[in-house]
């Protein structure tokens, strides 16, 4: 007898969506939050230059979000995808870190860690969060505080 059933599939890891993937889907999230939302970088054409033609260290993504429920002014958000491997280059650290100093929102990691940042700022309640992320989104917003 064979060592295995023919044609049954190995049972392995999902693959972790692609950033471009994650990231249009924040998008989305957001402007039905109602926010302005700015996409920093674009897809070039082929034979063209590979880079997004933009400073070093920029997010992906800048928005401005409404008030919440009226009270105070709109709030600045920017959005650096990565995904649960990537990590930052120095430049995109020194950006983060001005923003953090200014005190102005800035998010780094995927959908996820987009969605506890909504959570966490009032935006969204953990309920409205796909099942599948509600515990990722509240394990990503306790890192964040570290």
């Amino acid at each position: 007898m064979g060592a295995g059933i023919r044609g049954a599939r190995s049972v392995s890891k999902p693959r972790p969506r692609l950033e471009r993937y994650e990231q249009a889907d924040g998008v989305k999230l957001l402007r039905i939050l109602g926010a302005a939302v700015y996409v920093l970088g674009t897809v070039r054409p082929r034979g063209d230059h590979p880079g997004t033609r933009q400073t070093s260290g920029l997010p992906d993504v800048q928005c401005f979000l409404p008030a919440r429920f009226g009270i105070g002014g709109k709030r600045f958000l920017c959005w650096e995808v990565k995904s649960a491997a990537g990590r930052l280059r120095p430049e995109q650290a020194i950006f983060r870190d001005h923003c953090k100093a200014a005190g102005v929102a800035h998010v780094t990691g995927d959908l996820t860690a987009l969605m506890a940042w909504l959570v966490s700022a009032g935006y969204l309640t953990a309920d409205q969060l796909p099942h599948g992320r509600q515990a990722a989104a509240w394990r990503a917003r306790e890192t964040e505080g570290r």
